[in-house]
């Protein structure tokens, strides 16, 4: 049976491939359209120089998610969550808000997000 999770930009990273972590087969993925522009920007930096593997690789690492949602729904509560000191988390904060309005798990390479509401899968 499949299984659903919702990922942060390090979920979508590790469920390609594209970094480190282990696979979570016969699973279908969930993600915030923000999350899409975090892989993206860590792939330009992984291949800043090369535009056109960027963009291949950006679109082999998106087609993972089975679903997008709209990040704009839960912006407000991220920051209300993340505090002004995590930008660099934000993705995470906001995927962790979805994944709990889903009664989802959250897969995620961040080790700052903390729910006790829904489990969380890391990536290691």
């Amino acid at each position: 049976m499949t299984r659903s999770v919702v990922c942060d930009a390090g979920g979508v990273l590790a469920a390609a491939g594209a970094i480190e972590g282990h696979a979570l087969p016969n699973t279908e993925f969930l993600a915030l359209d923000w999350s899409s522009i975090t892989v993206g920007r860590f792939l330009a930096s992984r291949y800043e120089g090369r535009p056109e593997t960027i963009q291949v690789e950006t679109g082999l690492v998106l087609l993972v998610v089975d679903e997008w949602f709209p990040v704009r729904m839960f912006v407000a509560e991220t920051l209300a969550r993340a505090g002004r000191d995590e930008v660099d988390t934000l993705d995470s904060w906001s995927a962790l808000i979805l994944a709990e309005q889903l009664e989802l798990p959250l897969f995620t390479a961040s080790d700052e997000v903390v729910s006790d509401r829904v489990k969380i899968l890391h990536t290691w």
